[in-house]
């Protein structure tokens, strides 16, 4: 059975990355490259989404409130970013392989073009690895090194045993996901909060994310996009 080791995007911030494009130059120059096709202000309100789940499964409907407010900032300011692009989702290039607990679409791909938000990005490694193998071992080192905030290390890591790994874009259609987060917003409003259509909305938004290899993202009509 093939396995897949995960390094996940949020522990390879933009701003660290720079230290791995010093340490390991084709290595890091890929990484700024990469990160840099994703939405600042999408992979906030992203992040507020999943707090905001979460503050309200403990009763914290209050800072469910406050980040949601956060949210609906960020996809408003979103709307403006030149990393949005417009494409069809029939017309959406998958992957190899998703990360694990992607979601998975609930009807058939609509080919109406819509404008999508790059919100994280992962590096997969799609070899076949045993874990007491070179590469293996290498994978394992790397995601120490990005748990302690060593991306240059982690870069090097990779580098040194030559192992394969694939960006994945996670993107979300902008609109609809700003819908989801004003009507949960709407939900919570008022003497009676409704906690559970709130939810339920905000997981809509989170299960209209879909994943894309990286080359999906080009450059916006009339912008020129950043690392390109």
């Amino acid at each position: 059975m093939k396995k897949y080791a995960f390094l996940p995007a949020a522990l390879l911030m933009l701003g660290t990355a720079v230290g791995a494009a010093q340490a390991t130059p084709s290595t890091g120059r890929a990484v700024n490259r990469d990160f840099a096709k994703l939405s600042a202000d999408g992979s906030r309100a992203f992040d507020d989404i999943a707090m905001a789940r979460t503050a309200l499964a403990n009763s914290d409907t209050a800072g469910a409130i406050k980040l949601l407010t956060d949210a609906n900032n960020a996809l408003t300011r979103a709307k403006s970013d030149n990393k949005v692009f417009m494409k069809a989702e029939a017309q959406l290039t998958p992957p190899k392989k998703a990360p694990a607990g992607a979601p998975a679409p609930k009807a058939a791909p609509s080919t109406q073009p819509v404008a999508w938000l790059p919100v994280d990005g992962e590096y997969i490694v799609t070899e076949d690895l045993e874990p007491t193998s070179t590469k293996g071992t290498a994978v394992a080192s790397a995601n120490t090194s990005l748990n302690k905030g060593q991306p240059a290390q982690a870069a090097q890591n990779l580098q040194v045993a030559a192992v394969d790994v694939d960006f994945v874009l996670a993107i979300a259609p902008l609109d609809a996901s700003a819908s989801d987060v004003y009507r949960a917003s709407n939900l919570l409003a008022g003497a009676t909060p409704n906690t559970k259509d709130a939810d339920a909305a905000l997981l809509d938004a989170q299960n209209s994310i879909r994943f894309v290899s990286e080359d999906m993202v080009g450059t916006p009509s009339g912008k020129k996009a950043a690392g390109n």
